[in-house]
């Protein structure tokens, strides 16, 4: 490498944020790996789920697997698991008085919001990962529905759509991406973890369901109306849980997502005004 090569390389990475954002993911990462309440909230999302599966084949008429019902399931159970798991990032640092040893650092507000939101979003995408084993089971246990000869060897093809399990996908990573953008904001606005987790339920709450029955209430054909079925989180999420991806669903959850960590930033810059 040239002479200066480096330093001016570094320059960029310092510039561009990432050694900061990698370093708050990476720490942040090795919390939840070396905690209990990681492995708490897995067990909670691993157990029900898996006991769908279970006890669909218990049933006197067995019901096979759908992964409409897990990615339904998944959805519901985070709107509790994301706060409960998002509470300490920012919640813990004000109670410990390290929040403003953090922003007197050289790191940037952007950077600290960036490297927690991360680090919560790749755990979440780490504990949603196992419902991948209920693709493998369809596609075991599905009937056939044709054959087919590739380069000499005969395959089944099982009668599964898997757009609509890609698509399913994706509505977990736009759903996780906003949930944990929603429970950092509502880690930022205090010191005390249960006040954190509880405000980031109730915000969960109002957009999984409260918008919707509100909506409900006040007709579709309405202003305000459609502006509260447009809130709704959950009407964006069944058409994506249906194997549809429409433009206006990943701009609702990508908008909710970048306005959560937008809030979250003042609320950092807020604190650095007053110190």
């Amino acid at each position: 490498m040239a002479e200066g090569a480096a330093p001016r390389l570094y320059d960029r990475l310092w510039d561009s944020g990432l050694l900061n954002i990698g370093a708050i993911t990476g720490r942040e990462l090795g919390a939840y790996f070396t905690s209990p309440i990681g492995y708490v909230v897995a067990a909670v999302l691993v157990v029900p789920v898996s006991l769908l599966g279970y006890l669909g084949y218990l049933a006197p008429t067995p019901v096979p697997i759908s992964m409409q019902r897990v990615f339904q399931l998944v959805a519901f159970l985070m709107v509790f698991l994301v706060p409960l798991y998002t509470m300490r990032l920012l919640a813990e640092e004000r109670r410990s008085d390290t929040l403003e040893l953090l922003l007197t650092s050289p790191v940037r507000d952007w950077e600290v919001v960036v490297g927690k939101w991360l680090a919560a979003f790749v755990f979440y995408l780490a504990t949603v990962a196992f419902t991948v084993v209920y693709v493998v089971l369809i596609s075991i246990y599905t009937p056939a529905q044709a054959q087919a000869s590739v380069l000499g060897l005969q395959l089944t093809i099982p009668a599964v759509d898997y757009g609509s399990i890609v698509a399913g996908y994706v509505g977990l990573v736009l759903v996780g991406a906003a949930w944990t953008a929603v429970g950092l904001f509502a880690s930022s606005l205090t010191g005390n973890q249960i006040i954190a987790a509880v405000v980031g339920i109730g915000v969960l709450v109002c957009f999984e369901y409260l918008f919707g029955v509100l909506a409900g209430y006040a007709g579709g054909a309405g202003t305000l109306g459609s502006v509260l079925g447009y809130l709704d989180a959950s009407s964006h999420a069944d058409t994506l849980w249906q194997g549809r991806v429409l433009l206006r669903d990943v701009v609702y959850f990508l908008t909710l997502t970048l306005g959560a960590l937008f809030l979250t930033v003042r609320v950092l810059e807020s604190r650095r005004w007053r110190a």
